[in-house]
């Protein structure tokens, strides 16, 4: 969190320190970013963090896919289905129970 906060903090401050300086400020400005950007620890840095980011996006969503899979084959265990293969003859669990009662077949 400090990091970011940080990193808001520097990008505003720069933001102003380039909006009022004149075009040798700005200047000097320019070639700092390109000396950070160029140095090769923040590219290995840089490299390493989008690297382990696609790693752990790879992971969340193969995680999700099989939560997803295990979740519509549950869902396909609870429903029975129709005379015509299709969607379910009759309601289960307690919305079975709800209607039995109704209709008087469970007295």
């Amino acid at each position: 969190m400090r990091f970011k906060l940080g990193a808001a903090i520097g990008f505003a401050a720069g933001y102003l320190a380039a909006v009022k300086a004149g075009d040798e400020r700005r200047r000097q400005v320019d070639d700092a970013i390109h000396r950070v950007t160029e140095n090769p620890r923040v590219r290995h840095v840089s490299d390493v963090v989008s690297r382990d980011a696609k790693r752990l996006g790879d992971a969340v969503e193969e995680r999700l896919a099989k939560t997803a899979d295990t979740v519509a084959e549950s869902v396909a265990g609870t429903v029975e289905p129709g005379p015509s293969g299709g969607e379910a003859s009759r309601p289960h669990g307690a919305q079975a129970t709800k209607d039995a009662t109704k209709s008087g077949a469970a007295h």
